[in-house]
């Protein structure tokens, strides 16, 4: 860090965790930005400590509340403003000290000695210096990197997050126009392109549930002349009354339908999710007489697929027979053919069963893992037209089970793959107990998602207008978080799941601009929150959600 600018010099009452640095006359009036980092050389032995402006304040004699000039200004008289004391101050928040390699040390570590008045401050480039205050650089194998530095947003000044830890499970919150899809675009093209220690260019396989739409424009745009990245191959999974041969825009789109195969599921977890889907709870004396009837079924043998495509007789003549043994209460049968008839009803309906679609295999996630490839599960108006919440929940529910045994199968064979699951609106999904949504379907297997799955490679990321209404298990084993503006409702949830944030950067949750984030944990390679903005040159494809042409086509209609 030799090449570096003195722009100031620190003033009395500093901390270990924040300071005052009054500005040298060359940096003020804009010279000096909010985000931008500094480094003190701070006493004693000229120690190297980074620091963040959390506040600039100019200051003037001739413009002060209730001072002598007051009347001067209220009569719009003259002032000598050239010999008016005036200077700009910026408070710092001090984020970490740099090792000493004169001493040997190797590693950063806190601020332990505040630094003394009449240091030193230093203006530094964070690109020319990423491996000091990174700790990696561009280039630097399984490091993406993303947006611009707050105070940095006009020039290249990206922030490194660590592909290693994406298995350690993600949230990425933000209200309605905060720029949150916009973002998670920006990431999912990050994700996609990176490099190994050879420079060879690799992608992170991603199964994306987009609840509106958010990520279509990736199928759309993917292509065999014009790929996203390192991705080998991007699916997207419509219901199969979509009219799904018709949403290909191009000849190379891979357009499929949603499907599900019963056969992948444990006759438990069958049975703990037709129970559930009739009405969100269910007993457990009902549960197990339908998992007794499965399985005796299983052993003829039946197929739990064929089963249920049929007309469901065999299901039928099996609980008559418990029933009749008295191994099934007649209330519990009862309730048990209340929700056979829901949940075979919804299967016809939307022909969850009877298309042909690749998610009724395995194959799909062998060829996502060892592909690197994307599967975006298009939960949309215009991919699941006429789905309803609790079927949504039902299909959710029958992938996470698929992937999470499947991922258990790799790990007990000695393969690892990896996979990030993307939820949006993942209050739908995993709701917390306050949140007012009746079916819970999928909850319980998210949780064994988020409590397990990073020991096999299976990681989840949580995207959510309202993180409060998450379920509170899930949320606490995510271990990074991009939070951009919530609602003033959320930020004390949010302060708590990370962790907490320093006192300047919580009080900003809910002011943050369109596109600005609060990015903190492991996926950082620092120790302390970034402050991020996603630029429109961050993403290389175009994100049309949201965009609004109010004026024009209201005065196309009063025209006409």
């Amino acid at each position: 860090m030799n090449e570096r600018e003195e722009i100031g010099v620190i003033l009395s009452q500093s901390t270990t965790q924040e300071a005052v640095c009054q500005l040298f006359e060359e940096a003020e009036q804009g010279g000096i930005r909010e985000g931008m980092l500094l480094l003190v050389e701070a006493s004693p032995n000229r120690r190297r400590i980074l620091g963040r402006v959390a506040e600039i304040v100019p200051y003037n004699d001739f413009f002060t509340e209730g001072d002598p000039w007051s009347e001067a200004r209220r009569k719009k008289m003259p002032l000598p403003h050239e010999v008016a004391r005036r200077y700009e101050i910026c408070k710092l928040e001090l984020l970490v000290e740099f090792p000493d390699q004169t001493r040997g040390e190797k590693d950063r570590k806190d601020v332990t000695i505040p630094p003394h008045p009449g240091d030193k401050v230093h203006r530094i480039d964070p690109t020319a210096h990423q491996k000091d205050i990174f700790g990696v650089a561009e280039g630097d194998a399984g490091i993406i990197w993303y947006g611009a530095q707050a105070g940095y947003e006009h020039k290249h000044s990206p922030v490194p997050l660590n592909v290693e830890q994406v298995p350690m499970h993600v949230a990425i919150f933000g209200v309605t126009g905060s720029g949150k899809s916009f973002d998670t675009g920006a990431l999912i093209e990050r994700l996609v392109d990176f490099p190994d220690e050879t420079g060879e260019r690799f992608s992170f396989p991603l199964v994306i549930i987009d609840a509106h739409g958010d990520y279509l424009e990736y199928a759309e745009h993917e292509g065999v002349n014009n790929p996203l990245g390192a991705v080998t191959k991007i699916t997207r999974y419509v219901s199969p009354d979509a009219h799904w041969t018709e949403k290909r825009k191009a000849p190379q789109q891979d357009v499929q339908p949603l499907g599900i195969n019963l056969d992948l599921l444990s006759v438990r977890d069958l049975a703990d999710l037709i129970i559930q889907f009739y009405g969100g709870t269910g007993t457990e004396l009902q549960i197990y007489g339908l998992e007794r009837a499965l399985k005796e079924l299983q052993e003829v043998p039946w197929q739990l697929q064929d089963l249920f495509s049929s007309a469901g007789g065999e299901i039928k003549r099996k609980l008559d027979q418990l029933e009749r043994n008295k191994e099934i209460h007649s209330a519990s049968r009862g309730a048990i053919d209340r929700a056979l008839a829901k949940f075979t009803d919804q299967l016809t309906r939307f022909k969850l069963l009877s298309c042909k679609s690749p998610l009724q295999s395995k194959k799909w996630i062998d060829e996502l893992t060892e592909r690197g490839s994307v599967a975006i599960i298009d939960f949309s108006a215009d991919g699941a037209p006429g789905v309803e919440l609790p079927v949504k929940q039902l299909v959710m529910t029958y992938l996470a089970s698929v992937l999470f045994s499947t991922f258990a199968e790799y790990k007990a064979s000695g393969k690892n793959r990896y996979l990030l699951f993307m939820i949006e609106e993942a209050q739908n999904f995993c709701p917390d107990a306050s949140y007012p949504i009746g079916a819970t379907l999928a909850r319980d297997k998210l949780s064994a998602i988020a409590t397990q799955g990073r020991k096999f490679g299976l990681g989840l990321c949580l995207i959510s207008q309202r993180p409060s209404f998450v379920d509170k298990i899930v949320l606490s084993m995510c271990n990074t978080f991009f939070i951009h503006r919530i609602s003033p409702a959320d930020v004390s949830f949010v302060r708590t799941v990370t962790g907490g944030l320093p006192s300047t950067l919580a009080d900003r949750l809910t002011r943050l601009s369109q596109g600005e984030m609060i990015i903190t944990g492991q996926m950082s390679t620092v120790p302390f929150p970034l402050v991020v903005k996603v630029r429109e040159q961050d993403r290389s494809v175009e994100h049309p959600a949201g965009r609004t042409e109010v004026v024009k086509y209201l005065a196309q209609a009063r025209r006409k």
